[in-house]
């Protein structure tokens, strides 16, 4: 008998044995360094960028906790100011504005300011000193240029914003380019000094630079157009410094100007400090809260975000980013791309989703990752964030799909229409194998529990959407055999699609009793299923030739589908029978002014071929002329009525038109490609776990924890 130990000993030894020989005999596989994702991900929401233009003047930020201000200096970061909980804080760039008024009446310059706040989000009043009275300048404009705010000024001029107001100096172009005076030891130094040159009548404004590693408070003497003007300005500002030292600054040298700004506050008369970079950039500043709290971006609707605000300019327009943590910010983008209320599992998956296709951006943005819109991905602040959301991200923490040690780009769509899209033919082209292609998606879920409704027609001709619980079946039919419903509510509301939209006016009430023709009935508008108003020749003929490679002439006549990929999505239409051009095929969506999705049907109602009596046919509309019918008392009438209602070859009731007009209906939402939202919480709800619903929607990937 072998004892305890040997035998212990004899069973390890067996077991590396077996180890030993499966692996010899197994398969080589690449081996990889496992991923390891950043710490911090960058988001824009504004930049000047060819692949994402969002331009602001200004930035105003501010947090419950109170913000620290610092200056950003390669490795460095010097501080700057902080602000406290709850004050705004505003940074604009310091760039060519249209100056056009300067008076010490305050309410005079509101006036003005809220004149050009009616066509500009770039007005300023601007609260400072000179020749011992506290005056307000009124200005328009974050320019590039000179010439941009000329023609500005121009325009402000002509059309008397600032007429009747007792200006103190001419309006005038007011640039960048200034004299500097200084060191000073301190900002109250530097704003005493502003306030002795402003008594000699000139425009003075406390700043600050970065000198040998640290920030020192300087003053800029002039808001000038060009270097000869601002030259111009140095006899007499040495003669208001003193015989200080006063000179002219290099282009290039970095700086950033406090202004006081009162345009935020308005009739308030509190001052918020502003923060003006130089339109050639050179300066980088970043808000931090102080406390708790995040920090809120007023020009992005008010929302509150985690982590830090950076706030620079790149190609001369004020740039502003989100630097916060990875998972912070999934906390967020998953509470905004799926419903609190949908299962764990679901959560999981968009969270890895999320997490995978920010990480496979690298930075596109130049000086960000990813941008806030669904452009990548939507992130909307802390107020988007949930416990269920939350969860998801933590219980998923750090994992990415990968193939080959890399995240892929894990696109994903709201809902797909039951059928996620061919990724060679449908979509974009291009290599997208991980993405599964043309696979059933239990998408459903938005059409439970929904009512139907019927496409009716009106005593008065006209056609339209009532909702299936407010009408009945009367037992009456109408001569074509179609059934009439009677109408159970007194001003009964008939819409132009399949939808309650309380912004959109229905094409018609009816009152109770009244019977209608049933000529169709559909499901509910939802991202599942929809089905659009009727859209005229002329609105399909602008949206299409806003993309089309080549402009179709008008009048736009027929428009059909005339291919389809393997899910069924469009690939091609056609207008007055020539293909219509837009590019990759995910374009029709923008083409056709903002199709939910490609997988759609047109119904061209001003398309049909008549049979006279002697079987001749004519086409509408390819053959135009006048329609006439013959009537039960056989006297011959042209039809006048924009509506008419024919008999189709199944000799059922269709609503027509005399000229064209088209209804576009479909299923899903978005491109179709990867993983379906909606679909995603069909499996969740089917029991399917999150790493199950990844691999389904996305194939040959490894789930895999950065390092």
């Amino acid at each position: 008998m072998i004892p305890y130990a040997k035998r212990s000993f004899a069973r390890l030894l067996i077991t590396l044995l077996i180890a030993s020989s499966v692996l010899a005999s197994a398969a080589p596989h690449p081996v990889h360094a496992a991923y390891q994702a950043p710490e911090n991900i960058r988001v824009a929401f504004f930049l000047n960028l060819s692949s994402f233009k969002s331009i602001t003047p200004v930035a105003t930020l501010q947090s419950s906790g109170g913000l620290n201000l610092s200056w950003n200096e390669s490795a460095n970061s010097l501080p700057l100011a902080t602000a406290p909980a709850g004050q705004a804080v505003r940074f604009g760039m310091d760039g060519y504005r249209a100056l056009l008024a300067e008076t010490e009446d305050y309410s005079a310059a509101i006036a003005v300011l809220k004149k050009v706040q009616a066509s500009s989000n770039a007005a300023f009043v601007t609260q400072l000193s000179k020749s011992g009275r506290t005056v307000y300048q009124v200005s328009e404009g974050a320019y590039a240029s000179a010439s941009e705010a000329s023609a500005a000024l121009t325009k402000w001029t002509k059309a008397g914003v600032a007429s009747g107001v007792q200006s103190s100096t001419a309006a005038r172009i007011a640039g960048p380019l200034a004299l500097e005076a200084g060191p000073y030891a301190s900002l109250a130094e530097a704003q005493a000094a502003a306030d002795q040159f402003g008594g000699a009548g000139l425009d003075a404004f406390a700043a600050l630079k970065p000198q040998n590693g640290a920030l020192s408070y300087i003053v800029r003497v002039g808001q000038e157009k060009d270097a000869a003007s601002a030259a111009a300005l140095q006899q007499s500002a040495m003669a208001a410094a003193g015989g200080a030292n006063v000179r002219i600054p290099g282009v290039n040298e970095p700086y950033v100007t406090l202004r006081n700004d009162m345009t935020y506050n308005g009739s308030a008369k509190v001052a918020v400090p502003l923060y003006a970079i130089p339109v050639g950039g050179g300066a980088v500043l970043r808000a931090d809260p102080a406390g708790e709290g995040g920090i809120q971006l007023i020009e992005r609707s008010k929302r509150t975000y985690r982590g830090s605000m950076e706030i620079s300019v790149l190609n001369q327009a004020l740039a502003v980013v989100n630097d916060v943590n990875l998972e912070q910010y999934l906390y967020s983008v998953v509470g905004t791309e799926v419903g609190s209320g949908w299962p764990l599992e679901a959560q999981k998956a968009q969270a890895v989703a999320a997490r995978t296709y920010a990480l496979s951006v690298g930075t596109r943005y130049q000086i960000a990752h990813v941008v806030d819109t669904t452009l990548i991905q939507a992130y909307y602040g802390i107020s988007s964030e949930n416990a269920n959301s939350t969860a998801g991200v933590n219980e998923t923490a750090g994992q990415v799909m990968t193939i080959g040690g890399k995240p892929i780009s894990a696109v994903f769509s709201s809902n797909a229409g039951g059928v996620t899209a061919d990724t060679k033919s449908e979509i974009w082209g291009g290599d997208n194998s991980f993405l599964a292609s043309n696979v059933t998606s239990p998408d459903e879920g938005p059409q439970k529990s929904k009512l139907d409704w019927y496409y009716v027609a009106l005593p008065s001709g006209q056609v339209g959407y009532i909702r299936s619980d407010l009408v009945s079946d009367s037992g009456q039919t109408h001569v074509s055999g179609a059934k009439y419903l009677k109408v159970s509510g007194e001003g009964t509301a008939v819409r132009s699609r399949p939808q309650v939209v309380s912004t959109i006016e229905p094409i018609a009430r009816v009152g109770a009793g009244t019977l209608v023709v049933e000529l169709d009935k559909v499901p509910e508008y939802t991202v599942y299923s929809w089905t659009e108003a009727p859209m005229t020749s002329e609105q399909l003929l602008t949206a299409l030739n806003k993309r089309a490679k080549t402009p179709i002439n008008a009048p736009l006549v027929t428009l059909e589908v005339s291919k389809r990929g393997p899910s069924g999505r469009v690939t091609e239409v056609k207008a007055n029978g020539t293909v219509v051009d837009v590019g990759v095929p995910d374009n029709l969506r923008g083409a056709f002014g903002g199709l939910m999705s490609t997988l759609f049907s047109i119904e061209e109602t001003g398309r049909y071929t008549i049979i006279n009596g002697d079987g001749a046919k004519r086409e509408v509309p390819e053959r135009s002329g006048t329609l006439q019918a013959i009537g039960s008392d056989g006297q011959v009438r042209s039809i006048q009525d924009p509506n008419l209602f024919i008999m189709d070859g199944n000799g059922s009731l269709r609503a027509a038109t005399t000229s064209p007009s088209f209804v576009i209906s479909g299923k899903g939402n978005g491109h179709g490609g990867g993983m379906s939202q909606w679909g995603a919480r069909g499996l969740a709800e089917q029991g399917y776990d999150y790493q199950y619903i990844l691999q389904y929607y996305y194939k040959n990937v490894t789930i895999e924890k950065d390092a």
